[in-house]
């Protein structure tokens, strides 16, 4: 039988916040907080799998390296939402700050609204989908993993990107070292309407059709004098 429980987390701390909800974690299968207020570090380090939503904003570093949790946030989110997550879900209904996602090993997460700067940065795996536009030097570092932009990307896009991939309907200020775009193919866009689909992103086949991917140029950038390829972003 599914075991629902309320904490109102306004007046606590982090560390009081996060104690309670993995001693609720625990014993109960979704778990609803309320109040949250912007507080930040919210659902740090939770590895239960329980459903989590949460009636308002989460401040900095929320869900930082969680496994399994599936989290709902019905707001706007700070810096740094899923930091080196290991698993789990994370979907957010507003926008949210820079470094979505930064290092991240696994998971996914789903930003309605837009992103700010560095989404993905070092992330090793898992996936990233922004339903607007992200930042500047969205993946930089990138490691693997993708990272789905349903808007713009900002300048430097893929900054010395070493492995994975970033997918952008939008345009592209600029590309960052390292990063080539190219057309997607057939395979990439089955993928990404079976994904997009899944988070109810409701596209067109000529939105699909215009989507491209962002890929390294080179996978060790660092090892010899390789010669960036002529982009053809969006700058003028």
């Amino acid at each position: 039988m599914s075991k629902t429980v309320e904490i109102d987390v306004s007046g606590m701390t982090p560390r009081q916040s996060n104690g309670t909800l993995k001693e609720m974690a625990a014993n109960n299968d979704k778990i609803i907080i309320k109040h949250p207020n912007a507080l930040h570090y919210l659902i740090a380090g939770l590895t239960d799998k329980v459903d989590i939503e949460v009636e308002g904003s989460a401040g900095y570093f929320v869900g930082t390296m969680i496994d399994k949790a599936k989290i709902r946030i019905h707001g706007n989110v700070g810096w740094f939402a899923g930091d080196n997550m290991t698993g789990g879900e994370i979907l957010i209904d507003g926008s949210a700050g820079d470094g979505v996602g930064q290092g991240i090993y696994d998971g996914t997460i789903v930003v309605r609204k837009d992103a700010g700067a560095r989404t993905g940065e070092i992330m090793k795996n898992g996936t990233i989908i922004v339903g607007g536009d992200s930042g500047f030097m969205s993946g930089i570092f990138m490691m693997g993993g993708r990272i789905i932009v349903l808007g713009d990307l900002g300048k430097d896009a893929g900054e010395s990107i070493i492995r994975g991939a970033i997918y952008v309907l939008g345009s592209v200020k600029s590309l960052g070292k390292n990063a080539k775009l190219i057309k997607c193919d057939d395979d990439d866009r089955q993928e990404l309407k079976d994904l997009l689909s899944t988070y109810d992103f409701d596209l067109t086949a000529i939105d699909f059709k215009n989507f491209r991917k962002i890929i390294p140029l080179s996978k060790r950038p660092f090892y010899g004098n390789n010669e960036e390829e002529d982009c053809f972003c969006d700058e003028s």
